[in-house]
């Protein structure tokens, strides 16, 4: 209930204030586990990737957020799962597979972090463990005109024009084992379908 209280403020302000659009959609599956990947220019992208979405979306946030006393309630209201930004973080990755295992969305920024210009850096592992383990699909997201509206310094959203485009769903494939290197590539064909997707048409 929390989490669409909460959306029910923020869609509004999305569409009419940030001038949020969006297509492919139907990439999104209706139901069942997915794991949402995204581009993340900007504090603003989890607030429009989470109204652009009709599903609910809980979202990886580095701990050292999680752990700050005035928001840590909103976050857990969320149904965000924290994780540690140094090392591998085997319980937020558990977290993760057991949410999917029960039919939720997972939001991921794979890069670890804001880009500080805008431009794609090279992704974590994260996320691709994440999809090894559970076989739930991977929806990639670009997410374009974030950073426009609250770059990295800025206090508040200005108005723009907000466009979300989500892209056909990846799978990681087994066949191909679960080692660093396979889970290092499939890092890398996410971050590829992202930035295709950034690519005017």
């Amino acid at each position: 209930m929390f989490y669409w209280f909460v959306k029910g403020i923020f869609f509004p302000f999305a569409r009419l204030y940030l001038g949020l659009t969006r297509d492919g959609l139907e990439h999104l599956p209706r139901r069942g586990p997915a794991i949402v990947v995204s581009n993340h220019a900007s504090y603003a992208d989890a607030i429009i990737l989470g109204s652009a979405a009709p599903r609910p979306i809980h979202f990886v946030v580095l701990q050292s957020m999680y752990d700050l006393l005035l928001i840590r309630w909103f976050y857990w209201g969320m149904g965000t799962i924290p994780v540690r930004a140094e090392g591998q973080d085997s319980g937020s990755i558990k977290r993760a597979v057991r949410l999917l295992s029960a039919g939720g969305i997972l939001g991921v920024f794979p890069e670890g972090g804001r880009s500080a210009d805008g431009a794609l850096s090279q992704p974590r592992l994260g996320a691709a463990m994440i999809a090894a383990l559970s076989g739930a699909p991977v929806v990639p997201v670009y997410i374009d005109g974030a950073r426009d509206s609250l770059p990295v310094g800025g206090a508040f959203p200005k108005p723009a024009r907000i466009h979300v485009r989500f892209g056909p769903p990846l799978r990681f494939d087994r066949r191909r084992g679960e080692g660093r290197e396979s889970l290092a590539a499939f890092a890398r064909e996410m971050l590829e379908a992202i930035r295709r997707l950034g690519v005017p048409a």
